[in-house]
């Protein structure tokens, strides 16, 4: 057995503390002979259904208004857990009464000449409200549909009247007592709307934010929103004392996040986001601190941790599994952007889409538990912190630690910045031996230090993770 030098507590890093690390596994894709291609939008309602939105258009509607003839539509399809089409399924009109009012994903407009025309209206995102109801924008144009049902619940021009170039994916303030919905722009300099939970405008939530955006997220208590524009390349957040209060930015709380998709994990209430792609790269944004977050990954963050100009310690990570033209060369190769993220009710699966990535594009990844497994039962001489191993590891590596009595142990992983990537094991343990299977699924190559502080001691060690 080595022995490792002991050093004293060092008050270093500036985190809060975290529970461990979560971490997901890629299970395979949802209905994979179904065409879901260049996911624009996605979300799991009550019931566990995925309801998937394409940017594009993937089914047709007669259209009598101009010449009676099928023009392509989007539509949003729904699937069971086990991958099967809901009976719901395709979610293509807006319908009242049994009567189709409007055509979600296309419209009969005017050409400059007055001349009828049918103009097709991109999928833009979901989000399940409050009631478990399905909020679709698609172009400037919003919908509420019943989750159980299938059938029309309110819908917007909201969106279309602000003069929107087209809209985000939708944000809703989830608690009873609010239930509105916030509707970005893609383009910078439009104003994102706060509608009440029939959907009635209210006015601007903010009247110009920065970027380039796809998608935002919004507290329960639609007091506070993350403002991820992708080309800000840092996610901002805008706050307000109460609803009757106006919003003022407070700063960056993620930097480095060029994000096109949140959502808040059920169970834990974690606050998810993309960090970016290989088009619009994470970690080059203006916040303070260095990061090194992964592209085409989606990191979950306790919302209350987050500060601003601080660089937040991720609860868990997902990565898509990319293709592997991705792996060998992934600035060339058609690697997606993640533009869609839900969980199961229970929070134990997620659901993540991306758009470029062709059909199909609606993954399924399950969470693995976290936990340390005790070794032996036999106890030490002293405190010991063993090497890594494998090291170097890809990506993951075998961290095993004695402890000669019961007490509180921690184990955390910092990149050579000083920045805590990771929380291992934070709880009271017997005497005995732990190891713990580290996975760097989401860092990026290069030197971390491992660090175990237990009985007013500390012990360090450094592994090496090249991908």
């Amino acid at each position: 057995m080595r022995k490792l030098i002991l050093i004293a507590v060092t008050a270093l890093f500036l985190v809060p503390a975290a529970s461990a690390q979560q971490q997901f596994a890629f299970e395979g894709y949802l209905a994979p002979e179904a065409n879901t291609r260049d996911g624009h939008g996605l979300a799991v309602d009550p019931d566990g259904k995925i309801w998937f939105q394409s940017y594009y258009a993937t089914d047709s509607v007669q259209v009598n208004d101009i010449d009676g003839t099928y023009k392509a539509t989007r539509v949003v399809q729904v699937f069971n857990p086990d991958g099967s089409v809901a009976d719901i399924s395709p979610i293509k009109f807006y319908t009242e009464n049994g009567v189709n009012v409007d055509t979600v994903g296309g419209e009969v407009a005017l050409d400059a000449n007055g001349l009828k025309i049918w103009s097709a209206n991109s999928g833009r995102g979901l989000r399940t409200d409050g009631d478990g109801n399905i909020i679709i924008t698609a172009w400037a144009y919003t919908y509420r549909i019943n989750y159980q049902t299938g059938a029309g619940e309110g819908y917007t021009y909201a969106g279309a009247d602000a003069g929107h170039c087209s809209g985000t994916a939708p944000a809703v303030a989830t608690d009873p007592s609010s239930g509105h919905v916030f509707l970005g722009s893609v383009c910078p300099g439009q104003p994102v709307l706060e509608l009440d939970a029939d959907l009635n405008l209210l006015g601007n939530a903010i009247d110009a934010p920065y970027g380039y955006s796809r998608a935002f997220e919004v507290s329960h208590d639609g007091n506070k929103i993350y403002w991820g524009g992708y080309t800000n390349r840092d996610i901002i957040l805008y706050e307000r004392a109460d609803e009757f209060s106006a919003f003022d930015s407070m700063g960056v709380v993620i930097p480095g996040f060029s994000s096109e998709s949140f959502v808040w994990q059920p169970g834990t209430d974690w606050l998810w986001a993309s960090a970016g792609s290989y088009l619009d790269s994470p970690n080059l944004g203006q916040g303070t601190g260095v990061t090194s977050w992964e592209p085409l990954a989606w990191y979950g963050f306790d919302a209350s941790e987050l500060a601003v100009d601080v660089v937040p310690t991720p609860k868990a990570v997902l990565m898509w599994e990319r293709p592997e033209a991705c792996a060998t060369t992934p600035s060339d190769a058609n690697c997606g952007r993640p533009r869609g993220i839900g969980f199961s009710p229970d929070g134990q699966t997620a659901y993540v889409t991306e758009f470029g990535k062709g059909s199909p594009s609606l993954q399924v990844h399950s969470a693995v538990p976290v936990a340390i497994e005790k070794l032996d039962d036999s106890i030490p001489d002293a405190f010991v912190l063993m090497p890594a191993y494998p090291n170097p590891f890809n990506p993951s590596a075998n961290i095993t630690f004695m402890l000669h009595e019961t007490g509180r142990a921690r184990l955390a992983v910092y990149d050579v910045t000083g920045r805590e990537v990771a929380v291992l094991a934070d709880e009271t343990m017997a005497a005995g031996t732990y190891q713990y299977g580290f996975d760097a699924t989401g860092l990026s190559s290069g030197t971390y230090l491992y660090r175990l502080e237990f009985a007013g001691q500390v012990a360090t060690g450094q592994m090496t993770l090249v991908k």
